[in-house]
C-alpha cells in the first residue's frame, strides 16, 4: 500500500497597509503606511483524521514576517514568528477560498521611552504578541504553483505587561506566490464524517496573567489569578452559546489600591454569556462580561468583552488549552492563560 503523501507550501508574499488611529492620541503617530515581506512553510494533511479537527480541509504552518512601520524614529520595525492555521472554505478547480488565524511572538526594534522616544505610546517591550486574521482567495496556476490575495488584520500588543500598551492594529494587503510540492485533488469527504452532538457540555477551568501595577507608566508585573465555569450549547455542527462566570483576584490592583490609599478590593467577579464557533479541535469563543463586584475607583466599566482561543487536547479531548483577551470598548486590556476541562 502507498503512503498517503500530504502537499507542502514554500511561500513568499509582500505586504502593504495603513495604522489604525483607534484613540485620539495615536493620530500623530498613525499617518504612516507599513510595507513588509513574509516567509512561509506549510503543510496540508488530507486524512480523515486530520479533516476531522475542523470538520474541512486546512493548511497550517510557520512564518517569519518582517514589518516597517514606515516611521523609523518613533515605531522602527517588528521581526514576528508566526505560527498559523488556514481552513478553506471552497476548493473546486484552481480556486480556493480560504480563512487565517495567525498567532505569534514579535521583536519590535523601536519602543516607548520616557525621554528618547515618549511619543511611541503604542509599544513599550521589546519582545509582545502578533495576533492577525486574514481572507485569502488562492489560485493554482498548475500543480507547482498557486498565487494569493490577501486582506490581513494585524494586531500587536504585550498583553498588558507593561504601560503604555495601546497596542497597534494595522490592516494590510498582500500578494504573494507559493511553490506546492506533491499538489493532489481534494476531494469531498463523507457526511458520515460530519458527526456532532446537541446537548449541552460544561467546562470548569482557571486562567492567570501578568499585569503592571501602573495602567499609564512602566511598573512591575504583579499576578493576576483566576477561576472559570460555565455551559456550552451547540447551535449546529459549528455554532454555539455560552454562558459562565469568572473569579479574580488581581494583585497590581491590590497595589495601586495600596499606593492611591483606597480601600478597594482586589477581587472580581463576572456573569458572562456570548457566541462560539467549534471547528474540530478549535474553539472560538466571543462574549460578554458584566461584573458583579469590581474595584469600582480603579476599574470604573461594568461591562467588558472576552475573545478566547481553545485548543482540544489529549484523547478525550476534554481538556483543553488557550488563551483570552480582556477589552473595553475599543482597548484592549489584557492577555492570559487558560487551561480548561469540558465535561460532556
Amino acid at each position: 500500500m502507498n503512503a498517503q503523501i500530504n502537499p507542502t507550501f514554500y511561500g513568499l508574499k509582500s505586504h502593504y497597509g495603513f495604522i489604525i488611529a483607534h484613540s485620539p492620541e495615536l493620530k500623530p503617530i498613525s499617518q504612516t503606511n507599513p510595507y513588509g515581506i513574509q516567509l512561509e512553510y506549510s503543510w496540508l494533511k488530507t486524512s480523515d483524521k486530520a479533516w476531522k479537527t475542523c470538520f474541512c480541509y486546512g493548511r497550517s504552518g510557520f512564518s517569519f514576517a518582517y514589518f516597517n512601520y514606515n516611521n523609523p524614529d518613533i515605531l522602527g520595525s517588528s521581526y514576528n514568528l508566526i505560527y498559523f492555521v488556514e481552513p478553506y472554505f471552497t476548493y473546486k478547480g484552481p480556486l480556493r477560498f480560504s480563512l487565517r488565524g495567525s498567532v505569534g511572538a514579535t521583536y519590535l526594534d523601536t519602543i516607548f521611552d520616557e525621554e528618547t522616544n515618549p511619543d511611541n505610546v503604542l509599544f513599550s517591550t521589546n519582545l509582545s504578541f502578533f495576533l492577525a486574521l486574514s481572507l485569502n482567495l488562492n489560485y493554482h496556476i498548475n500543480n507547482k504553483y498557486a498565487i494569493n490575495l490577501s486582506a490581513n488584520y494585524n494586531h500587536i500588543s504585550n498583553g498588558g505587561q507593561k504601560q503604555p500598551n495601546k497596542g497597534m492594529n494595522f490592516p494590510t494587503f498582500s500578494i504573494g506566490i507559493d511553490r506546492i510540492i506533491n499538489d493532489t485533488p481534494l476531494k469531498r469527504k463523507p457526511e458520515s464524517l460530519r458527526s456532532y452532538e446537541t446537548s449541552l457540555d460544561y467546562y470548569i477551568g482557571s486562567f492567570a496573567s501578568l499585569r503592571s501595577s501602573d495602567r499609564d507608566a512602566e511598573a512591575s508585573n504583579h499576578l493576576l489569578i483566576g477561576l472559570t465555569g460555565g455551559i456550552l450549547k451547540p447551535l449546529s455542527g459549528i455554532n454555539g452559546l455560552n454562558a459562565g462566570v469568572e473569579l479574580w483576584y488581581d494583585f497590581s490592583d491590590q497595589e495601586i489600591a495600596k499606593q492611591r490609599g483606597i480601600n478597594d478590593s482586589a477581587f472580581s467577579s463576572a456573569i458572562t454569556a456570548g457566541h462560539q464557533f467549534s471547528i474540530g479541535n478549535f474553539y472560538f469563543l466571543q462574549s460578554f462580561g458584566f461584573y458583579l463586584t469590581r474595584p469600582k475607583n480603579i476599574q470604573g466599566n461594568w461591562l467588558y468583552q472576552r475573545y478566547s482561543f481553545w485548543y482540544s487536547i489529549g484523547k478525550s479531548k476534554r481538556w483543553t488549552l488557550g488563551a483570552s483577551l480582556i477589552a473595553y470598548g475599543k482597548v484592549a486590556d489584557h492577555m492570559d492563560g487558560r487551561l480548561i476541562y469540558i465535561l460532556n
